[in-house]
């Protein structure tokens, strides 16, 4: 599968809340940067357990592209904008949870993604404005 129809597919499967098929797409020891995280997510379990994280805070969330899934070789870089309603307790990093606000966000993320050899998601990072996120749930003004 070229990284253009991985992109499509990891998509359709996180819109579809797919856990299974998005799983099949990562290498075992895949790595994740994001920028609500402090450090690389590492593993396959452990991306899985971050990606299924979100549908509870944003039970409506869903990704569209923005423009064509740019791809090279083993690379490609997409963006997508999310679009979802707070409505479920959020996780927060001292260990407390922000409860449900109703707002509705979008959120503009870039992703570049390297294939390993089998095709499959070796690293992924994401980029995106996480003061503007923090801005449309209210936490800063």
């Amino acid at each position: 599968m070229s990284p253009e129809q991985l992109v499509h597919r990891f998509i359709d499967a996180f819109n579809q809340r797919d856990l299974a098929a998005i799983e099949a797409l990562y290498a075992q020891d895949a790595v994740t940067c994001d920028p609500f995280y402090p450090e690389p997510i590492k593993g396959r379990e452990a991306i899985m357990a971050v990606i299924a994280g979100q549908w509870t805070p944003f039970s409506d969330v869903r990704w569209e592209l923005r423009h064509p899934v740019v791809a090279s070789g083993n690379q490609a870089a997409y963006e997508y904008v999310a679009q979802m309603t707070h409505d479920g307790p959020m996780p927060m990093p001292d260990g407390t949870a922000l409860e449900p606000t109703g707002k509705e966000l979008s959120v503009e993320v870039g992703v570049f993604v390297t294939l390993d050899d089998d095709g499959l998601i070796a690293e992924d990072r994401g980029y995106l404005d996480a003061t503007a996120v923090a801005m449309q749930l209210g936490l800063i003004g």
